[in-house]
């Protein structure tokens, strides 16, 4: 009989596996169990859960829009794709924590970030003077304007005539708004180069919904930004014909109050 072996274990009943496999099934097995009890007793709050990822909730984010990355890292490099992620992030969570996703869109594109918003929240019917109730948010999209290459803000209307003496169409009203959202931006501190920034007005001719209702209407009434993650020269974005374009000199006007 081998002395070595343990006493009752004959010479032709040796063990499958070393001894000390016992001891260590017993720990593995011991610490399965602690983890499982830790896991059984803690409780996913999906409450908050929810809340944090709400602002994203049907925002085209990086990660949701189909071949969105690839044309991104056509344009810039990675370090940069990162940084226009984190300004998209910062001020899609604004616009959720102060509860205008209702009045307000922030969305990533292959050119940029673009922000739109229904023209009730930024002008009065019929008016090209901005709200005060816009300015806190515009001077969120002009904090990340500072290192965006070139912005671009958009004036839509509906198709609902207006011929006043000021504003004899829709043309006239939509680049004039344009053009006092792109004052705004240029008194902001940091603010690009007056020759960086452009102000469109496309009228009714771009509608993105019906103009047939009521809630049709009120989506093609918009402005809408974009800050432009490459240079204005290489931008496609603007059509050679139809938009009046308003062109600004040098030096920034200044924002009647």
């Amino acid at each position: 009989m081998d002395p070595t072996l343990p006493p009752g274990l004959a010479d032709d009943d040796e063990p499958t596996a070393p001894f000390w496999m016992a001891t260590f099934s017993d720990m593995v097995t011991l610490l399965l169990a602690f983890f499982v009890m830790l896991v059984a007793m803690s409780e996913v709050e999906v409450k908050k859960f929810e809340e944090a990822l709400s602002y994203f909730t049907g925002r085209r984010g990086i990660l949701q829009e189909e071949g969105l990355m690839p044309g991104i890292m056509g344009v810039l490099g990675e370090e940069e794709v990162e940084i226009q992620e984190r300004r998209y992030e910062d001020l899609a969570r604004y616009v959720h924590e102060q509860g205008l996703t209702d009045a307000v869109e922030v969305d990533l594109t292959a050119h940029g970030i673009r922000v739109t918003f229904v023209d009730s929240i930024a002008f009065a019917s019929g008016s090209a003077a901005l709200a005060p109730s816009a300015r806190d948010i515009l001077g969120r999209v002009g904090a990340a304007a500072r290192a965006a290459s070139g912005v671009e803000v958009e004036g839509h209307t509906d198709d609902q005539p207006i011929g006043t003496a000021a504003y004899p169409s829709n043309w006239e009203l939509s680049a004039a708004r344009a053009a006092s959202v792109v004052r705004f931006l240029l008194e902001q501190p940091g603010a690009l180069p007056a020759q960086d920034y452009r102000a469109v007005g496309y009228g009714e001719f771009h509608p993105r919904d019906s103009n047939d209702t009521p809630a049709g209407r009120l989506r093609n009434r918009r402005i809408a930004i974009l800050l432009r993650s490459r240079p204005l020269a290489d931008s496609n974005a603007l059509p050679n014909s139809g938009p009046i374009e308003l062109p600004f000199p040098t030096g920034a006007p200044t924002l009647d109050s």
